[in-house]
């Protein structure tokens, strides 16, 4: 059995790396693997936004990493600094949400078997 951890970069509305990262996820968990956490960097802590409002007919990456979280309990980490950037904090989040730093993704790197990024 082997562990990834994702990167994301990509928007939760305009990206189809949100779609593609959800979907690698769920695979290698079918499959029996683990994955302990998805890491988002860059635009993809705007999937963290706690006011999105994506139409029903738009890809909305949110939805799809919070059912995985759910789910399999998947760590949704934003990177601290892309976030500040960005505008967001604690306080407009989504709760399933946690703001981390590249140290915390350094740790996860050496405990996990294949690092995939998805832009």
């Amino acid at each position: 059995m082997a562990s990834y951890l994702l990167m994301l970069h990509g928007t939760p509305w305009s990206n189809q790396s949100v779609l593609s990262a959800c979907q690698f996820a769920q695979a290698a968990i079918d499959s029996g693997h683990n994955v302990p956490a998805i890491f988002l960097y860059q635009d993809a802590v705007l999937n963290a936004v706690n006011t999105l409002d994506i139409p029903s007919e738009e890809l909305n990456g949110q939805s799809h990493l919070l059912q995985l979280s759910n789910k399999h309990n998947i760590k949704l980490l934003l990177c601290v600094t892309a976030a500040e950037k960005r505008g967001l904090s604690v306080g407009n989040i989504s709760p399933e949400f946690t703001i981390s730093g590249l140290a915390e993704f350094a740790e996860l790197t050496t405990q996990a078997d294949k690092v995939i990024q998805f832009k």
